[in-house]
């Protein structure tokens, strides 16, 4: 249960470059930001709480989606006040939120990690609250539990691009992620990593970086979320758009040649009620990590859902390229 609700503290970390996104970047090159595409209304996620006013402390995750791998079936149950409870500080209209105690070691190693991923304080600003309750912007700034420097960055939650409000009720706290497309840093695609995961050609990185210089593979041109390159005659599209709504935080990415397009979906997203009540055990229990059956079916609360079409994708992308420029990177392919 702690690794479902730390994002109340970290943020939840959305995968839109990860390594099975064709787009994951080699830089960060800023382009001109035009696009008319669709980012959605944003994604919401109401987390169950239970606020003691005398403490100041909120234990998160009251009620969880439980898995029963005796009787296979998932249920939305009361959950225990003995999760580990947060902690949460109003300033004025500043709210900082983090553990309700600092974690310290022996080790100063082991401290350093236990302050950059546990022991500390995020800031959230309201004008529209009465205490704790209300509405809350949440900011890129934070402190070490206990400590006065704040460092501010333009991330939220190690995330560029985003906006997130936290709408907090006697119960639950509603959490909305937007896109905020005037913080939202655009990758430079990783050509190297198409070829491989995409194209099916184990060239390396030494002879990209060659083929690059000697200009058989080349960038054009690059607008905002959207890239070009060729491989020898042939010109590849790729573009990525991240777009937050009702059905999760999704990332598209499609890869484009020769009239022929293939598209990435990548959703992740939060189980609630109606989703513990309603949806698949395949869709519920999608996050976890399918190599080990031991960890996929074990009891406990489904945190959440992590869906993808990255097989169909990828056979997709294998298509792309023409015999043409098969035969040029199959030169330079690994036996």
């Amino acid at each position: 249960m702690k690794k479902a609700y730390t994002f109340l503290f970290g943020m939840f970390m959305f995968a839109a470059c990860s390594d099975n996104n064709p787009t994951s970047g080699l830089d960060n090159t800023q382009s001109t930001k035009t696009s008319t595409a669709d980012f959605g209304e944003g994604y919401t996620y109401a987390i169950p709480i239970k606020y003691d006013e005398t403490t100041g402390r909120i234990y998160q995750g009251t009620y969880a989606c439980n898995y029963h791998p005796d009787t296979k079936t998932f249920a939305w149950e009361k959950y225990p006040e003995s999760l580990d409870p947060g902690s949460y500080k109003i300033v004025g209209d500043s709210l900082w939120m983090g553990p309700a105690e600092k974690q310290v070691s022996e080790d100063p190693d082991e401290q350093q990690f236990l302050d950059v991923y546990h022991n500390y304080e995020t800031l959230s600003l309201s004008n529209d609250h009465d205490g704790i309750y209300g509405t809350w912007k949440v900011t890129g700034c934070k402190r070490i539990l206990g400590e006065t420097e704040i460092k501010c960055t333009k991330y939220i939650g190690g995330i560029s691009g985003i906006a997130r409000t936290m709408k907090i009720t006697n119960d639950s706290i509603y959490i909305v992620t937007t896109v905020d497309t005037d913080n939202l840093e655009q990758n430079d695609i990783n050509i190297g990593k198409i070829i491989y995961r995409n194209f099916g050609f184990d060239i390396g990185d030494a002879v990209i970086k060659q083929l690059l210089i000697e200009k058989t593979i080349q960038k054009e041109s690059k607008e905002f979320l959207k890239q070009t390159f060729s491989i020898g005659n042939q010109i590849f599209e790729v573009v990525s758009t991240p777009k937050f709504d009702a059905t999760g935080m999704n990332n598209i990415s499609t890869i484009s040649s020769k009239g022929k397009t293939c598209t990435n979906t990548q959703r992740f997203g939060f189980i609630n009620e109606k989703l513990c009540k309603e949806e698949s055990a395949e869709f519920l229990l999608s996050a976890r990590d399918k190599s080990e059956d031991e960890l996929y079916y074990k009891k406990g609360p489904v945190e959440g859902f992590s869906i993808d079409n990255n097989d169909e994708f990828n056979e997709c992308t294998k298509g792309l390229p023409t015999e043409e420029t098969k035969q040029l990177l199959n030169q330079y392919a690994k036996n």
